[in-house]
């Protein structure tokens, strides 16, 4: 039973269980105020299934303690008077019997004047003290209302009253009558209903508002009136005549049985149309094993024997439980042998199911199976009455996918892709794993994702072949040991653990040294500290962590010693610097490399140079005609411009000419456009005297939206919307997995890393997200494991530096990413992961536009959005076959994701 079609049976549905008819009023704005005794009535035609107060309304439909108009109507968001107010709590006290029974009409005073259709209701209130003359005289005179005085709109301290006095907490309410709330409002409370007002908020009637206010005078709405009645019930001493409350025996598709506190046992035809209801929330909930267990404390509502509405009271097991895998079961004694080498007696009228609740006899258990043995502790018993069977010894050969792999139990949990059904084995001690090339592993070489062909026995895995390996990222940080002769694997010694590891560099490892512009694998030595990023168990990132290649820019030459080779410079503060340079020095002059040979030529006293160091030796001297850091200081009054470098030098140089100036995505530059913190080139003139040019250089994220590969252009967009025609004639262009790639890659929709200097595109590196469905969140980890919509599985690593995002902006934690959300993950130009996370829309098709491959949608509330665009590559699909966006047609019921304003998938 699905909550949807429960919801919408309860809303729909009214069953006649008597032929007795309803009298018509004489207007149809009167509520129907007849007995509703003999009707089965759920709920209304102008309540929606899934209006706030559904639950409410039809518990207390059901019970034939509110009806509606004789329209038929509700009206759930009218005001409730005070007259229907008393209808509705005497008919929940049981008390329609003695309204009935009523031969002589009550003289209301003409402070307390009512309709003819509540006398009867009123003056039985009177009787058992849910209102006083005295009281509501003086309500009268304070509030000098001139409406009757049944016709008042209740308010919420005076229902309040009301209800606390239906369930017989008057005595609370007195003791709590000098107590303060805690209220904002709490001076605006009258002092007579303080105490009511007390009682109801601790006894989980009624709450405040989100500003901490409780608003006493304000109305009540029908709705609300519902909800109060229906959460005071559980403090009632009788309970209306149609409820019977008691612990959970059994829960089948039909019938429903139940046990009170002294164990009489009772059994209830379930409805067709039954709904069902936990005690967490007021959403309805699907009636299984799960939802519903044994001795559950549960109230139902029924009529002639049929139950219409269930809801849990408490969640708390009355069980006695005993959990093993069964060694022998005697049925000649009727005992139980679990691997504890215990023997259980079972009842000889024990009942069997599954997980499911579907029912087995005694004779289809096999030794092996794991079994929950259960007793109550509500009847005294040695004896266990009933028995789940949790799991049966499986044998079996599949295909799956990895969900989870516990090491600490050896388990893995798989989705077997046949029944779509999460299964969870334990590995065999004699396990054999291997790769689709019949290469051994073992399990570590096992990731979430991966997709597997297992085989069983006993329930136990006890061979698995991994058919496709998830894209598994990982980081890893240690000492390098040493680097293989053929440059094709590295050792090293892990931080953690101190133990020594190899690991395979794949073939465009790339390595970051603070400090050197494009190092390589031959730059790292041992003992650098050094973090790996490992893809697939590949090396695809070395950073060094612990050395960084010093840079000194801008030093003046003071001295050279040809014969020692001895160097002296003086840098921009005045302190020199010796080196002792070696022949194997890279020297470099207007771009040029020249030989060693003729360093003392060229690079006389008084030039400046730019010296890459590491470790006390010299790399690197470059003779210095551009500097490269960010800009601190441009002061265009005194024409002063001062840069710090990636050294942490500042630079400070007068401009003697305004300087030609270049920036990202911007002509004919100047001065003013250049701010503080922007990373810059200042280009010098041949005697090293004067700025020539300015030059910005920065990298940013764009998304894609027009690729024209005969111009060799791509426009994208910024996140402030702003387009930009960029041409890419000679531009190297990278793929994620850095290999080459062409304009061809490119996707509309799909983003755009692009690095500039000035007005150049320096390189273009395409940044393709990953969309997909969240199978499996580790928290532990920080991971993400997502099934992107051809069927892969990647684990992404978020590591510390992430942020997750719901479409349209609201920051939410790792924590709240759940599986079966649909989410986009990337990074950005910082190379922060940014999680973002579709909103999930139920929606029904109006028409779908190929023309502006658009899909319209009817609306369902004001101010619904309406219509949507398609990603370019948006997944249509009907369970798992894939289908056109053609296949919906009007009336079709879909779920939508939704990224950027944009259909993402959509789900028939």
């Amino acid at each position: 039973m699905k909550n949807k079609k429960l919801a919408s049976a309860i809303v729909s549905s009214l069953i006649v269980t008597s032929l007795a008819g309803t009298p018509a009023l004489a207007a149809n704005t009167t509520p129907n105020s007849t007995s509703p005794a003999n009707n089965v009535k759920t709920s209304f035609p102008d309540v929606s299934s899934d209006y706030w107060g559904i639950r409410h309304i039809s518990k207390l439909a059901l019970e034939g303690v509110i009806d509606g108009f004789e329209d038929g109507a509700y009206r759930a968001e009218n005001s409730v008077t005070q007259q229907d107010v008393l209808i509705m709590a005497t008919r929940m006290m049981g008390l329609q019997g003695d309204v009935d029974a009523m031969t002589n009409s009550t003289i209301f005073p003409d402070f307390m004047l009512v309709d003819n259709y509540a006398r009867n209701y009123v003056a039985i209130a009177l009787q058992k003290g849910l209102i006083t003359n005295e009281e509501e005289k003086q309500r009268s005179l304070d509030e000098k209302s001139k409406e009757k005085w049944g016709e008042r709109k209740a308010t919420r301290e005076w229902v309040a009253e009301v209800v606390v006095r239906a369930i017989g907490k008057g005595a609370l309410a007195q003791s709590m009558s000098t107590t303060p709330t805690t209220f904002k409002d709490n001076n605006s409370i009258s002092s007579t209903t303080l105490g009511y007002v007390n009682a109801a908020v601790s006894l989980k009637i009624v709450d405040g508002f989100e500003d901490g206010s409780f608003q006493p005078k304000g109305v009540v709405t029908r709705a609300q009136m519902a909800a109060f009645l229906s959460r005071s019930q559980k403090n009632l001493a009788t309970l209306p005549s149609r409820v019977v409350k008691g612990y959970l025996t059994s829960l089948t598709s039909g019938s429903i049985g139940l046990m009170d506190k002294d164990g009489n046992t009772s059994t209830y035809k379930l409805s067709s149309n039954a709904v069902f209801y936990g005690n967490k929330n007021d959403t309805a909930i699907e009636a299984n094993t799960n939802t519903f267990q044994e001795t559950y404390e549960v109230s139902i509502v029924q009529v002639n024997g049929t139950a219409y509405y269930v809801e849990i009271l408490s969640d708390e097991l009355q069980l006695d439980i005993k959990e093993g895998k069964l060694l022998k079961l005697n049925l000649g004694t009727m005992k139980a042998t679990l691997d504890d080498y215990e023997s259980y007696d079972l009842a000889t009228d024990v009942s069997i199911t599954d997980t499911k609740g579907h029912g087995m006899s005694l004779g289809e258990i096999v030794p092996g199976s794991t079994l929950q043995l259960r007793k109550s502790k509500i009847v005294k018993t040695d004896k266990y009455t009933s028995v789940v069977v949790k799991q049966v010894p499986v044998n079996k050969t599949a295909t799956g996918t990895i969900q989870n792999i516990n090491k600490d139990t050896m388990q893995v949990t798989l989705l077997e892709l046949t029944s779509g059904e999460a299964e969870t084995y334990t590995f065999s001690s004699s396990l054999i794993a291997t790769l689709a090339d019949n290469s051994l592993v073992d399990i570590n070489s096992l990731h979430v994702g991966d997709t597997i062909d297992y085989t069983v026995k006993n329930s136990e895995a006890v061979k698995i072949i991994v058919k496709k390996q998830a894209d598994v990222g990982v980081s890893i940080e240690g000492t390098l040991k040493g680097l293989s002769d053929d440059k094709t694997y590295l050792t090293i010694t892990k931080t953690s653990g101190s133990a020594l590891a190899a690991y395979l560099l794949a073939d465009n490892v790339q390595v970051q040294i603070n400090g050197l512009t494009s190092p390589s694998i031959y730059d790292i030595a041992p003992g650098d500290q050094l973090k790996l990023d490992v893809l697939n168990n590949k090396v695809t990132l070395i950073t060094v962590t612990n050395r960084s290649i010093d840079n000194l820019y801008f030093a003046k030459i003071d001295n050279y010693n040809a014969t020692s080779k001895l160097l002296t410079v003086i840098d921009n503060m005045g302190i020199p610097h010796a080196y002792k340079l070696t022949d194997t020095v890279s020297i470099s002059y207007a771009g040029q490399t020249l030989p060693f040979s003729n360093f003392t030529s060229t690079f006389t006293a008084g030039k400046y140079v730019d010296l890459l160091v590491s470790k006390s030796n010299v790399t690197q001297i470059k003779m210095s005609q551009q500097l490269d850091g960010a800009l601190t200081q441009l002061n265009l009054q005194t024409n002063d411009v001062t840069l710090k470098t990636d050294s942490g030098q500042s630079l400070t140089f007068k401009l003697t000419y305004a300087p030609q100036v270049e920036l990202a995505n911007k002509q004919n530059s100047t001065l003013s456009d250049l701010k503080v913190g922007d990373n810059v080139s200042l280009m010098l003139s041949f005697d090293q005297n004067i700025v020539t040019k300015i030059v910005t250089s920065k990298m940013g994220l764009y998304k894609t939206a027009i690729v024209n590969i005969n111009s060799k252009q791509i426009t994208v967009t910024d996140d402030a919307n702003n387009s930009y025609t960029i041409s890419l004639e000679g531009v190297p262009i990278v793929k994620a997995d850095q290999t080459s790639g062409a304009l061809s890659d490119f996707a509309i929709d799909d983003y755009v890393r692009l690095t500039f200097k000035g007005l150049a595109v320096l390189k273009a590196e395409i940044n393709s997200p990953i969309r997909g469905k969240v199978t499996g969140v580790n928290a532990a980890s920080m991971s993400l494991t997502v099934q992107d919509f051809a069927g892969r599985n990647q684990v992404v690593s978020v590591g510390s530096n992430y942020g997750v995002k719901m479409n349209g902006g609201l920051d939410l934690s790792f924590s709240s990413i759940k599986v079966g959300d649909r989410v986009q993950v990337m990074k950005d130009a910082s190379d922060k992961v940014i999680i973002q996370v579709a909103a999930a829309l139920k929606r029904e098709v109006d028409n779908f536009n190929s023309i502006v491959n658009q899909f319209n949608f009817k609306s369902t509330s004001a101010g619904d959005k309406t219509s949507y665009n398609l990603f370019p590559r948006a997944y249509y699909h009907k369970g798992t076959d894939v289908v056109v966006p053609t296949a919906f047609v009007s009336g079709d019921q879909v779920m939508i994701y939704v990224l950027d304003n944009k259909i993402v998938e959509i789900e028939k």
